[in-house]
């Protein structure tokens, strides 16, 4: 049996605007005239990981859902989309666990309803009626909700579908930007990228910053629990170029990890992550030989920032002996 790629499997990095400008022209050419597309765009260019065909065949269904759920009664449709910054309203500080389905982070927010829940404002602008009729089939046109769904958690994001009697049915839509690469992260010898071993017991936090951090340039291995990861290190202590770790571990704390770490290699870069991080908390962590201390709350491109500072400034652990490590 044939493999079926899913939308994640062939995403690409690219900006979300031309496939949200796509959608909404095939959804214009669907409506009647007398209906109006009115749409706000920030004039900033977020871009997301997607598979574009799929997301933009999930957006222009929920557009259908939308205006059809309104039986007729809608004038217009609202479509507004911006970048928001979600942070510690999604994290749970004391289970150190993720709520609402959204970690941390920055994200394109967009929302499809009609004017008897919305009214366009002054900055939107009306699509106008296409010029020439798209002649796609018709029957790839509309999804089910829980196609929409599926499309939207494969591209890690989040919908919400409100439902009201007379008001139709409004959609949410949280779509997870990427980092720009504004430059290669190579380590000093210049011969590779960086390999950063993240260690987080939580799936989800291993597959975001998993993500991030790729997006950023990194390469990246991820761990469980503190035992894999310490296993990993003594079979190559000089295969990672910086440690990231959550503090709270099943096993071994983050920074009972970093412990048994650093005397193998002094200079590694450590950086220990939280859900909540006060000042006991960084000074136990720093006293230990942690580089930085990160929260989780904040928008995790901040790790990807701290990791480059630390980077730029760690020694090449290609010029650096076995001699040390013998002597431990």
């Amino acid at each position: 049996m044939s493999h079926q790629s899913t939308p994640i499997e062939d995403a690409v990095n690219l900006s979300i605007k031309p496939i949200l400008n796509q959608a909404l022209q095939r959804f214009r050419a669907l409506l009647p005239s007398t209906v109006e597309l009115a749409v706000e765009m920030t004039h900033d260019n977020p871009r997301i990981r997607a598979c574009p065909d799929a997301l933009e065949k999930a957006l222009l269904s929920a557009c259908m859902v939308a205006w059809q759920s309104m039986g007729g009664l809608a004038l217009q449709i609202v479509v507004d989309m911006k970048e928001v910054l979600l942070d510690d309203i999604v994290l749970d500080p004391d289970a150190e666990k993720l709520n609402g389905g959204l970690p941390p982070r920055a994200y394109v927010w967009l929302t499809i309803s009609n004017n008897s829940r919305v009214q366009a404002g002054p900055f939107h602008t009306l699509v106008p009626l296409p010029r020439e009729i798209d002649d796609r089939p018709s029957s790839a046109r509309r999804l089910k909700l829980h196609e929409i769904r599926k499309v939207i958690e494969l591209h890690h994001g989040w919908i919400t579908a409100e439902r009201a009697p007379e008001m139709g049915t409004a959609f949410e839509f949280y779509l997870p930007t990427v980092i720009p690469l504004e430059a290669p992260v190579i380590n000093a010898s210049g011969s590779n990228i960086h390999h950063i071993m993240y260690v987080d017991d939580y799936d989800a936090m291993r597959e975001l910053v998993n993500e991030m951090l790729s997006d950023a340039g990194f390469k990246v291995t991820c761990y469980a629990t503190s035992k894999d990861a310490l296993s990993a290190f003594l079979a190559n202590p000089f295969k990672y170029d910086a440690l990231v770790s959550d503090y709270r571990l099943q096993g071994a704390s983050g920074i009972e990890l970093l412990s048994q770490i650093k005397p193998m290699r002094p200079s590694l870069p450590v950086v220990i992550i939280s859900g909540y991080v006060d000042d006991a908390l960084t000074s136990k962590a720093i006293d230990k030989g942690a580089s930085s201390v990160v929260s989780k709350s904040s928008d995790l491109s901040e790790l990807c920032i701290e990791l480059r500072a630390l980077l730029s400034a760690a020694p090449d652990p290609a010029l650096v002996t076995y001699s040390e490590w013998a002597k431990l």
